[in-house]
Formats: C-alpha cells, sequence, structure tokens
C-alpha cells in the first residue's frame, strides 16, 4: 500500500522509490503506543489496528503527495521531519507547517483534512507508517478517544495558521523571524536546529537573503548565536518584545 502512495523528488515524477523497511519494525508496537494519537488505546488496540501495516523509512526529498495528488491516507511519523507547503506557479514556496516525529498528516477529508493543493515533503530521513481510509474509519468508530486527539492537533495547526497569517500581514519580515523562531521553539529549549535559512524564509514568507539579514541583526544585538542548521535563543524577551512592537501590540 505504501508503495504506490509515495514518490520521490526527481525528474520523472511518478517513479516510485525503493523504500527500506525500518530498523526499527521489531518494535514498531511500542514506537506506535508512544504516539499521540494511540496514547489512550492499550497497546493490543494498535496492533489490532495495525496489523500488516510496516514501518518504513523515506529517504529525506521523498514527496509523500504533490499539489495535485491527495491521496487519501493519514501518514504517521515515528521519526523525522515533514514539510506541509504550497507552491505557486512561478516556484514561489510557502510553509503552511512543519510536522514533527510523533504526529500525523495526510489529505484525510474524512477528518476535516482537505488540503487540495498542499505537499508534503520529508526534510530528513523519517519512519512512517500509512493509514487507509478504511482504517481511519475504524480507529475513529471503535475509539473515540482517537477522534479528539485527531481533532486537537488539526485545532492546534489551525491556529498556528492564523498566527502565521497575523503576522504575515501585521509584521514586517523581523517582526515574521522573531514569531517563527519563538513557534519553532515550542518547548523553550532555547534551541532551533535542523532548518536551512532558505527552510526559514519560507516558513515566513521572504526572500532567503531577507531572513539572513534578519537573523544577523538580532545576532549583533546578542539576542541569537547561528550556526549550522542550528539557532541558539540566547534573549527571548528581546524576540517576544520585537513582536509585540511590529505588530502594533499585536501578539
Amino acid at each position: 500500500m505504501l508503495l504506490s502512495l509515495i514518490h520521490r523528488e526527481n525528474p520523472i515524477r511518478r517513479q516510485e522509490p525503493a523504500l527500506d523497511s525500518c530498523p526499527e519494525e521489531d518494535g514498531k508496537l511500542e514506537l506506535l503506543s508512544a504516539m499521540d494519537i494511540f496514547r489512550d488505546l492499550s497497546e493490543a488496540d494498535v496492533g489490532a489496528l495495525m496489523d500488516g501495516t510496516p514501518m518504513r523509512t523515506a529517504p529525506k526529498g521523498t514527496i509523500f503527495y504533490g499539489a495535485e495528488d491527495g491521496p487519501e491516507v493519514l501518514f504517521l511519523l515515528k521519526s523525522g521531519k515533514v514539510e506541509l507547503y504550497r507552491e505557486s506557479p512561478d516556484g514561489k514556496k510557502l510553509t503552511l507547517a512543519i510536522v514533527e516525529q510523533g504526529s500525523f498528516f495526510g489529505e484525510m477529508s474524512l477528518v476535516g483534512q482537505r488540503l487540495l493543493g498542499t505537499c508534503a515533503l520529508a526534510l530528513e530521513d523519517s519512519a512512517i507508517c500509512a493509514l487507509s481510509r478504511h482504517d481511519v474509519e475504524t480507529l475513529i468508530l471503535e475509539h473515540p478517544s482517537a477522534a479528539f486527539r485527531i481533532i486537537e492537533v488539526l485545532a492546534q495547526r489551525l491556529q498556528q495558521s492564523r498566527d502565521a497569517l497575523e503576522e504575515m500581514v501585521f509584521n514586517d519580515v523581523t517582526g515574521r523571524v522573531a514569531g517563527l523562531l519563538l513557534r519553532l521553539d515550542e518547548p523553550s529549549r532555547g534551541v532551533v536546529e535542523g532548518y536551512s535559512h532558505q527552510d526559514l524564509a519560507s516558513m515566513v514568507g521572504c526572500l532567503r537573503e531577507s531572513l539572513t539579514g534578519a537573523l544577523d541583526g538580532f545576532k549583533r544585538t546578542g539576542a541569537l548565536e547561528i550556526g549550522r542548521k542550528r539557532i541558539d535563543i540566547i534573549d527571548r524577551a528581546q524576540l517576544e518584545q520585537v513582536v509585540a512592537q511590529r505588530s502594533g501590540g499585536i501578539a
């Protein structure tokens, strides 16, 4: 099932990749049970649902679905990172969300996630499983608590999209960059890592050069330390102040 739904980013869009079996397959049940969507289910319930659904490794650069695809499949992301984005006809890219490990993504109209025109790309090597529409229907009907977890995640993503839209309207690039770094540091560890400058520029809807200029400005004021795909937030309060000032008090 999974092999027919995933293709790699290359000139022949429909060429199917040879996905490797995941080395974590032996511990799949334990790994999946720890995911948010299944956290109210017993291991026996998860095992019955996922029986016959292998865990696979999707290499970095895998396109799970493109703007014109939209398979009705729910992908469970055990490890790695996936970008959801839209792309204009002239090639401009806008990142809608970054899906982290332990969450899910997919074109599931059944759960209110009909995102026609949205693409999904693996930013890192990722371990995944895929649930068909029938699987998701079974999950929701037999385990209403799982449906609540799905709604909970979708509501959070909707709020994040609204926050990003608000920042696009009310903030300049510097304010949008500050807001993005604060969102990506949701655990408040003071570290944002794994993103290139181009990745971050796509998330705030600006040129890479503009993004780099904003980061350099924060570095000069001591708010950030910048390394290769790693940004250390030294002065969180300064970023919060910039967001409030640049948006006219709207945080």
